[in-house]
C-alpha cells in the first residue's frame, strides 16, 4: 500500500517539479547564450508562473 501511495505522490508532485527545474535550467541557458538576461533563476520562474496564474484567475472572474 505504501508503494502505491508513493508512486501516486511521485507522479503528481515530484516528477512535475523535476521537469519544471530542468525546463528552467534549459531556459536559463538559452537566455545566457543569447545574452538576453544573464541572472535568470528558479525564483524568476516562480514569480512568472504566479503572475500568469493571477492574470488567468482575474480574467476568469475570481476576484
Amino acid at each position: 500500500m505504501f508503494e502505491f501511495i508513493f508512486k501516486i505522490w511521485y507522479m503528481m508532485v515530484v516528477l512535475p517539479f523535476l521537469i519544471f527545474l530542468e525546463g528552467n535550467k534549459m531556459f536559463s541557458n538559452f537566455l545566457k547564450k543569447k545574452n538576453i538576461y544573464l541572472h535568470w533563476d528558479v525564483f524568476h520562474s516562480f514569480l512568472f508562473i504566479l503572475i500568469i496564474l493571477y492574470i488567468i484567475l482575474w480574467v476568469k472572474g475570481y476576484r
